[in-house]
């Protein structure tokens, strides 16, 4: 099986994505210092990026799949689908 590459935001939804993940899969590990994140599937491989370049990073097929927000999304007319509202974050 190929490995599904996703990355998630450092940042202001830093905190939030990690409570998601930790609902999701039973060990989430994140090594000092470095943007690497770990699960329990060997077949995801994490990575923390800044989220206005997640949407370019997965249009241009770096990424399989990306959390981000809509608005760096919007602003960087990226050519991705939107699966999921995680509905945390900025509120307008």
């Amino acid at each position: 099986m190929s490995q599904v590459r996703f990355a998630i935001p450092k940042g202001s939804l830093e905190e939030a994505t990690f409570k998601i993940l930790e609902r999701s899969w039973t060990k989430v590990n994140r090594e000092s210092r470095t943007y690497r994140v770990y699960l329990d599937d060997p077949n995801i491989v994490v990575k923390m990026l800044r989220p206005q370049e997640i949407p370019t990073l997965v249009s241009e097929g770096l990424y399989d799949v990306g959390i981000t927000g809509k608005d760096w999304v919007g602003e960087t007319n990226a050519d991705v689908e939107a699966i999921l509202d995680l509905e945390y974050g900025k509120l307008d």
